[in-house]
């Protein structure tokens, strides 16, 4: 449930510190009338099968990306936006449009939105700690009520409203900039610049999600200069690798295979050689989980072995590769003892291999 926190944020933008990256969604790389690489759509409730819900890109007047946030209609230029175009007065729910590229924890995500139109309901925002089309927030304005709303949406079912008491100055045919700044548990939300509460809201239930884009019934609306500013994700699986280089010296180079999900193929979740990120295990390293027997590579001053991992259960889920310099003489069984310290490290550390992907 979102639930209002009274103490209020120092702060409308908390600091992300050096680490943060910006991500600006350009949409001027898609083609007009195509939906962009790395987005999907979905639908909130029942669709207008005759009329369905289309997102496309489309040429327009905007803001720059200079303009303050309660810049409105002033200052416009020539320049792409996402547009849901369809209209229907038979639609029952909410289209939605969803960045498929990261999900984000912390982050800053403003969005400039335009409703286009609507004869029964003029709502569009921004969605937000999204897993799907049934499970999000949604920061929303809504022109013939004049007001802004906050959504929590759980297994398709609206749970949490709220709604500002006063009315706001939303028009259509007209930018409005919504911007939500998430920081662990607790998130504010402004319209043109302008907190939509006195305090944050809070929500420890979805700890991360996607970012994307919402309408409501026939409500036809365009959205510009999608801005993210956030701090990129680095999973178990990599964090362990950081610190096996730490504790084991002579390591050179080291890899974590693991999948995301049953069905699909063994790849590289966490290594010292970023290039080698999601890179295809080997028939040797797919053996070593099937029949927990390890692998072994021997070259001039080094040695490679590839060993499996296992769950709190004793099943093997993931395999690492270790390659390390090797001492005059070592065999094979050396090599193996050397490597069983790191596997109990990464052991130690996970229930499940979906821990490393956390």
């Amino acid at each position: 449930m979102i639930r209002l926190v009274l103490a209020i944020l120092i702060t409308t933008t908390w600091p992300l510190g050096l680490a943060a990256e910006e991500l600006k969604l350009d949409f001027s790389q898609t083609k007009v009338g195509n939906l962009p690489k790395d987005f999907s759509t979905g639908f909130l409730g029942r669709d207008d099968p005759q009329n369905p819900a289309k997102w496309q890109i489309t040429e327009t007047k905007t803001p720059s990306s200079l303009a303050k946030e309660n810049s409105g209609n002033s200052n416009l230029s020539n320049h792409f936006a996402l547009k849901q175009t369809s209209s229907s007065f038979s639609r029952g729910g909410s289209p939605i449009c969803l960045f498929e590229g990261e999900e984000f924890r912390d982050l800053d995500f403003t969005v400039r939105v335009r409703i286009d139109g609507g004869a029964f309901k003029q709502l569009a925002g921004i969605v937000f700690r999204a897993k799907d089309s049934e499970n999000f927030h949604a920061l929303m304005i809504d022109a013939i009520e004049r007001k802004v709303m906050l959504i929590k949406v759980d297994e398709g079912k609206q749970v949490s409203t709220w709604k500002t008491l006063k009315e706001v100055s939303i028009s259509k045919n007209e930018w409005h900039t919504l911007r939500v700044v998430y920081k662990s548990n607790q998130f504010t939300c402004t319209h043109n610049g302008a907190n939509i509460n006195a305090g944050s809201f809070s929500d420890s239930e979805q700890s991360k999600g996607k970012v994307g884009f919402i309408t409501f019934g026939d409500t036809t609306a365009s959205f510009a200069r999608p801005k993210i500013t956030y701090k990129p994700q680095i999973i178990l699986a990599q964090r362990l690798i950081d610190s096996i280089k730490t504790k084991w010296e002579r390591v050179e180079n080291v890899q974590i295979f693991a999948r995301a999900d049953e069905g699909e193929p063994l790849r590289a979740v966490g290594s010292l050689t970023p290039e080698q990120l999601g890179e295809k295990a080997s028939e040797v390293t797919e053996g070593v989980i099937k029949t927990t027997q390890f692998g072994y590579a021997k070259e001039n001053k080094t040695v490679t072995v590839t060993a499996p991992v296992r769950d709190r259960n004793g099943e093997p889920v993931a395999a690492l590769k270790v390659k390390m310099r090797r001492f005059r003489g070592q065999t094979k069984k050396a090599s193996i003892v050397r490597t069983m310290p790191i596997v109990k490290h990464i052991e130690s550390r996970m229930r499940d291999v979906k821990d490393l992907f956390k």
